[in-house]
């Protein structure tokens, strides 16, 4: 003990310094490519109001991303607008949506397009599984659809295709009628059944003529671009979740005592924190979400306005970030998704201190030499991180990791608080 408190390990950065595969040096260049090899006839663009889907959280280079796909529609003699595909985030109003737009810098100035944030939605009838369908009011009135959005690995379940353009045609353009039927059955039949026969119902409708999906390597970089037509949609989605996964950034380590998480939010994962990072609550392939005992976290993101969707996950929180919380917006989504634990708000304490003495407490008081504890930003930006002497002895069959020379311990405020470095 020291001073009546539990000392903490000193710890060194680990920094990702390549990535498996590298960043497209002409972003903009190859998705006017992409667009352009799926010779889309031009009376389908020429001349036609054409509606792009935007709407998933922390995609990378997102908002140059639509601004190339307005740039090419344009050159076809489209007329784009983009609207807000989002589900019920955004608190399911059309304020909260368009301020999340803007947040990622998709604005119609930087866009050269109008954004339409509408929440009205039209009934498409059902599924031929019996699920009913519902696509935003805006883009059904649209001369055609274009889908953008990053394939990766969902954090609830896993499949041949996950998060990416399906679920944002289900879900996203859904709005929150769309999101709340797709949720209620996917906890009776499974996430990829609901969203393939959803999906699957709008295509064959006519609206979408084409979807983009960009692929990011671990440094969250955009490495590849892939378009299709409706009718290839799916198959190029699943072969593009297949390199997806092998690029997701995860925690160099399979098992930790403490993850002390900075902060939580919306604007990192659907669920505040990525589960396949944590290694909590949804599925993953063996060996894919590492053995964490406990988890801190300390604050919410300003992004998420009150939406502390993820709370469920940790084992202790800083007040601080409790008092952020908006348990109605919390709530909406935790019952739009129909997912409880994602809602549950676990123990929090005043500092610092005070948590981490509780959560080594917890852990039986290791000593600081046996302690094995990472500190992260957040689930989303894992290309530095700190970790404890103990971990840092096991890093040097690591490729693509560098580990710093000097260590450091963190020092605590007059309140218990620790002192950013």
């Amino acid at each position: 003990m020291n001073d009546g408190h539990i000392p903490l390990a000193p710890f060194r950065y680990l920094e990702r310094v390549s990535a498996s595969q590298p960043a497209l040096a002409e972003l903009d260049g190859e998705i006017a490519a992409s667009l352009s090899a799926l010779n889309i006839q031009p009376d389908k663009l020429r001349g036609r109001t054409i509606a792009v889907a935007v709407g998933s959280r922390g995609v990378a280079s997102l908002a140059q991303v639509v601004r190339a796909a307005c740039a090419w529609l344009k050159a076809q003699g489209a007329q784009p607008f983009v609207f807000a595909a989002m589900g019920s985030h955004g608190g399911g109003t059309r304020g909260g949506q368009r301020k999340i737009l803007e947040e990622y810098g998709v604005t119609p100035e930087y866009v050269g397009a109008e954004i339409r944030s509408e929440m009205a939605t039209v009934a498409l009838g059902s599924s031929v599984e019996g699920f009913q369908v519902f696509m935003d009011l805006n883009a059904w009135e649209s001369d055609g659809v274009v889908v953008i959005n990053r394939v990766k690995p969902h954090t609830d379940f896993v499949g041949k295709i996950e998060s990416g353009l399906s679920k944002m045609i289900a879900i996203g353009m859904g709005k929150v009628e769309g999101a709340q039927e797709c949720h209620r059955w996917a906890r009776k039949y499974g996430h990829e059944k609901v969203i393939r026969s959803v999906a699957g119902h709008i295509l064959d409708r006519g609206k979408v003529l084409a979807g983009l999906a960009v692929i990011e390597n671990e440094l969250h970089q955009v490495c590849a671009v892939r378009a299709a037509r409706s009718e290839g949609l799916v198959a190029m989605e699943e072969a593009a979740l297949v390199m997806a996964r092998a690029l997701v950034p995860r925690l160099p380590f399979s098992k930790l005592q403490l993850l002390i998480v900075d902060e939580l939010g919306k604007n990192i994962s659907g669920t505040g924190m990525d589960t396949k990072v944590i290694g909590r609550w949804g599925q993953w392939e063996p060996g894919e979400g590492p053995e964490i005992r406990l988890i801190y976290v300390r604050d919410l993101t300003p992004e998420s306005a009150g939406d502390a969707v993820g709370i469920g996950f940790a084992d202790v929180a800083h007040d601080r970030l409790h008092s952020k919380i908006d348990f109605e917006k919390m709530y909406l989504n935790a019952r739009t998704s129909l997912n409880p634990p994602v809602a549950r708000v676990p123990i929090h304490l005043p500092s610092d201190r005070d948590a981490l003495d509780f959560a080594l407490g917890a852990l039986g008081s290791p000593q600081p030499a046996e302690q094995r504890v990472v500190w992260i930003r957040n689930t989303l930006n894992l290309e530095r991180i700190a970790i404890s002497e103990c971990l840092a002895r096991e890093v040097s069959s690591l490729a693509g990791w560098r580990l710093s020379p000097e260590s450091h311990s963190p020092q605590f405020d007059v309140q218990g608080d620790v002192i950013p470095q």
